[in-house]
């Protein structure tokens, strides 16, 4: 009762910086206020972003970067970063568990599977524990998901993907699409987005090729297939994967990827890469620290708030 009533006693200036899905307003404080509750407050809180893996993969180290940001302006935050050792749902799952046994107070997760992770993430629910999706989201519920307008990255590519085409003159042809998995909600929003682009055209889109843990799954696809005139990468792994067999190979597709590792915009420098698509991971991380915080302090009340944290595309005339 005492921490409520200093916070409702020091309550001030209200940013609007977004808007919710359903049109409505939403609200991330950027005055000192949340900073001075947090030094004010008897204990720290305790707040742990799970990733899908923790391999060599920037992107995740983007949001963490982001997160420690956000930590460092606020403090009072306990905040770790954990993950599984391999892609795999199961072990994501345990990785929240754990997160729950060690009385977390919220969790920024990307999830893995849309639906796989709910009986984890409902624990945590009941155990009082604030849920932040980062990047991909599950279909339990949560106080807020900041991601890439995903569909809309997919149409940036496509479109990107389709300029390119018509400046080597090429009118029709097969374009491949290789992706991570099919139980990511990112990877078949992007798809979809990137399929609606060559609706109409004389272009084919072949169907998509999902890596499941095992990048010979695309580079087999990329070496049966040399004919193919382009290929989307939806994201950095599968970007990766189809950039090394091209390497190796004598076909010269238009390649449009995901995210922007060093190698990614080495390859694009290179020509090896047209262009890939520029999501804001820092973004990510850093505002989803302050929802939790916002959340926890019974400032931010809102559901399933959808937060689109903006994309564009890198090409080499463009790169920094």
């Amino acid at each position: 009762m005492r921490r409520l009533l200093v916070i409702m006693s020091i309550l001030t200036v209200i940013v609007l910086t977004g808007c919710v899905n359903d049109g409505t307003n939403f609200v991330i404080r950027k005055d000192t206020t949340l900073k001075e509750m947090l030094a004010n407050s008897e204990d720290g809180y305790k707040i742990y972003l799970i990733t899908m893996d923790r391999r060599n993969n920037n992107y995740w180290k983007l949001i963490d970067e982001g997160c420690r940001q956000a930590v460092k302006e606020l403090g009072g935050i306990n905040y770790k970063w954990i993950a599984p050792d391999e892609h795999l749902a199961a072990l994501q799952g345990e990785c929240i568990d754990r997160a729950v046994d060690e009385n977390v107070n919220a969790i920024l997760v990307s999830a893995i599977s849309l639906t796989e992770l709910n009986e984890n993430l409902k624990r945590a629910d009941e155990a009082g524990v604030k849920i932040i999706y980062i990047d991909s989201a599950a279909t339990h519920d949560a106080v807020a998901t900041l991601m890439t307008g995903n569909e809309t990255a997919g149409r940036v590519a496509g479109e990107t993907m389709l300029q390119a085409l018509q400046k080597r003159n090429i009118e029709s042809g097969v374009i491949g699409v290789a992706a991570v998995s099919a139980n990511t909600q990112n990877t078949m929003l992007r798809v979809k987005g990137f399929r609606e682009v060559f609706e109409g055209t004389n272009f084919t889109v072949a169907p998509t090729v999902y890596m499941n843990n095992d990048v010979n799954i695309i580079k087999t696809d990329v070496k049966a297939h040399p004919e193919y005139v382009g290929y989307f990468a939806t994201n950095q792994q599968s970007t990766f994967a189809v950039t090394e067999q091209i390497k190796a190979s004598d076909s010269v597709p238009i390649v449009i990827g995901f995210d922007t590792a060093d190698l990614t915009l080495s390859m694009i420098d290179k020509g090896i890469i047209y262009a890939t698509i520029q999501q804001n991971p820092q973004k990510m991380g850093h505002d989803g620290i302050e929802i939790a915080v916002q959340a926890l302090q019974g400032i931010y009340n809102d559901k399933n708030v959808i937060i689109d944290t903006g994309v564009s595309a890198v090409t080499k005339e463009n790169l920094r």
